[in-house]
């Protein structure tokens, strides 16, 4: 087997027990029949054949990328995806459609030299041309005359791009730049291998947060709806009108003559006949986070990192009708999760809870608190739960208690604000609270009236409170500095066992200034401590006096751990490190397993499964 040969085959076997569920959003595809969803490391294909009763057909869940699926396009029975990890490397992945509603893997892209890709943030196609729009290299553009050998034959100067159109002999796209303007730009396409940009403008990012094409049209959403026309000879966009719709507009689409703005209060419609003015609206709950949308016709589908994947129909009404909503697959960005019974509850960041099947992640149910739509005010960071109760930790709010007697319908029972709440523990009549926001602090709530949570302590810490864990009257926290220069993080350990009068009384922060996550043995003897320098492991049988007895050096670049069978299972530069640990005193290593992104939790679940959240890369289980 040739070099190549043994490698890739090296690189699908790391992944041969890992499977793959939800992750960061890109832009649906509309092809035939069917609508292409990329989230995270894979490709979800929706049936469209009965626009109201749409049906999961078949997904990538098995064959999970490298990284992190940026965007999506496809030609005759073949689907590109460009995709990217956070160590800077990045890739160009063909799917085969034969059966255009299982798509298969088949190339994940990780040998290809001759694409040239090192940051992909969007591609499209044009004929038999590819165009990759890289963020540190510009528009490489590739020859698909072998659609299974994508050829990088020339690279044309170019900004980030993460919304792309083609149409009348010209490539448009818009993105976000490092300074938050939105970025125009416009590139003659008439010889396709040979693009020339003849418009690039920096807009204002408030105004303009995005921006959607129809060409010559360009019509950006935000503090305001926008209309530009776009010179066919190129130039800078002429503003030909502009109106205030009241609120913020996260994101929109174009069709016909009319232009889809979606806020906190709903849908509103916007005529781009002059002068721009609204004409009508239509409600949709979860406007505030549409994430990415796409036009093909008089239908317009817009995914949301609320887990929804909603097509509006434009075609009768100044209002559109919302033909069909389906629930998507793990979620967009899924913090941490519990098995109740035989279902799956998952903690998802911009709403609440998720309720699913636990053996393939299928949707059974929902909890969508009710709190502001926006998304700081709906950040669920941590969630701890204690029978068939949980406790959510919202960032811009503070905890929620919800009633997971029916896992598939999950009920709030109370809430209490605590604004900046990101860590959480709980068992019986008490929960606690620890904050890394504007202060570290540590909180202890009275639950046992569930409906009236009463906060019976709250002391403040000189660090950021990154973790939680509690262990009958000692709660145990791995903290970070509060700012430059400021106290070592490290342990922290507290007694609660009067849960009035919280009392500190021991810390370790030896090579360990900043901790972020730790796990704790059975009988709370041991503490496994996720530090900077690597994983520190302690006896703390005396908590006053935590010794180290073991180390096991990792790089810093993620920061979770999860704790197995005589095993540990450290987050580590874009993998996970299982690390033998029955000798404490020399742990060793035993796997590694490749992530498409940085680890932000780590969970060992029953069925001897690593649950891996990754944010951005969505949810990866790998089989011990």
């Amino acid at each position: 087997m040739s070099g190549a040969g043994l490698a890739h085959s090296q690189d699908l076997a790391t992944r041969a027990n890992q499977t793959a569920y939800g992750g960061q959003i890109g832009v649906p595809l509309k092809q035939g029949d069917f609508v292409y969803l990329p989230a995270g490391s894979t490709v979800t294909a929706w049936d469209y054949r009965i626009p109201e009763a749409p049906r999961l057909a078949g997904d990538t869940r098995r064959q999970p990328l490298a990284g992190v699926i940026t965007s999506i396009a496809s030609r005759g029975r073949y689907l590109y995806a460009g995709w990217r990890r956070q160590n800077g490397t990045s890739g160009l992945a063909i799917y085969s459609l034969l059966d255009p509603g299982r798509p298969r893997l088949v190339d994940g892209g990780t040998l290809r030299k001759n694409a040239a890709a090192e940051d992909i943030s969007a591609i499209s196609i044009d004929g038999d041309f590819l165009y990759a729009f890289d963020n540190e290299r510009g528009l490489v553009v590739h020859s698909l005359a072998d659609p299974l050998y994508p050829r990088a034959i020339r690279v044309v100067e170019g900004g980030p791009a993460d919304v792309v159109g083609i149409a009348g002999g010209r490539i448009f796209t818009s993105g976000r730049t490092m300074i938050g303007d939105t970025l125009l730009q416009v590139f003659d396409n008439s010889r396709k291998n040979f693009p020339k940009k003849v418009t690039s403008q920096n807009l204002d990012g408030f105004e303009n947060f995005r921006l959607q094409f129809a060409w010559p049209l360009a019509v950006g959403f935000g503090l305001s709806v926008n209309l530009y026309y776009l010179p066919p000879w190129g130039g800078p966009p002429l503003l030909w009108g502009s109106a205030a719709p009241g609120e913020a507009l996260f994101n929109g689409f174009v069709a016909g003559d009319k232009a889809y703005g979606f806020g906190a209060s709903g849908v509103s419609v916007w005529s781009l006949r002059l002068p721009v003015r609204r004409v009508g609206r239509a409600d949709f709950a979860n406007a505030f986070a549409a994430e990415t949308t796409t036009v093909q016709g008089q239908f317009g589908w817009v995914a949301t990192t609320t887990d929804q994947l909603a097509l509006f129909d434009t075609g009768k009404t100044a209002s559109p009708r919302l033909a069909s909503v389906v629930d998507t697959l793990g979620g967009a960005d899924v913090m941490d999760a519990a098995v109740i019974d035989r279902s799956l509850v998952l903690l998802q960041n911009v709403y609440g809870l998720s309720a699913a099947n636990d053996d393939d992640l299928t949707p059974t149910g929902r909890f969508d608190a009710d709190l502001p739509k926006a998304k700081q005010a709906r950040a669920f960071e941590d969630m701890s739960v204690d029978g068939r109760r949980a406790y959510l930790a919202a960032w811009g709010y503070g905890l929620i208690v919800v009633d997971l007697s029916n896992p598939s319908s999950p009920r709030e029972l109370g809430r209490l604000p605590a604004e900046f709440s990101s860590a959480i523990a709980g068992k019986g009549r008490h929960v606690y609270l620890g904050t890394a926001t504007n202060g570290g602090s540590v909180t202890s709530v009275d639950v046992s009236n569930p409906a009236r949570p009463v906060v019976r302590d709250a002391v403040p810490v000189d660090t950021r409170v990154e973790r939680l864990k509690l262990a009958g009257r000692f709660l145990f926290a791995a903290t970070a500095p509060d700012a430059a220069g400021g106290p070592p993080g490290g342990l922290r350990i507290f007694d609660v066992g009067n849960p009035s009068q919280i009392s500190e009384i021991g810390r370790y922060s030896d090579d360990c200034a900043f901790a972020s996550d730790l796990a704790l043995s059975d009988d709370a003897r041991t503490v496994h401590l996720r530090c900077s320098s690597g994983l520190h492991i302690l006896d703390v049988s005396q908590p006053s006096r935590p010794l180290r007895v073991g180390f096991y050096a990792a790089s810093q670049g993620d920061r979770a751990i999860a704790l197995g069978s005589g095993s540990v299972f450290v987050a580590t530069d874009g993998n996970v490190e299982e690390v033998d640990v029955r000798n404490p005193r020399q742990p060793t290593l035993l796997n590694r397993y490749q992530l498409p992104a940085e680890a932000r939790r780590l969970r060992v679940m029953p069925g001897r499964r690593l649950f891996v959240f990754t944010g951005t890369g969505g949810l990866q289980i790998i089989k011990l």
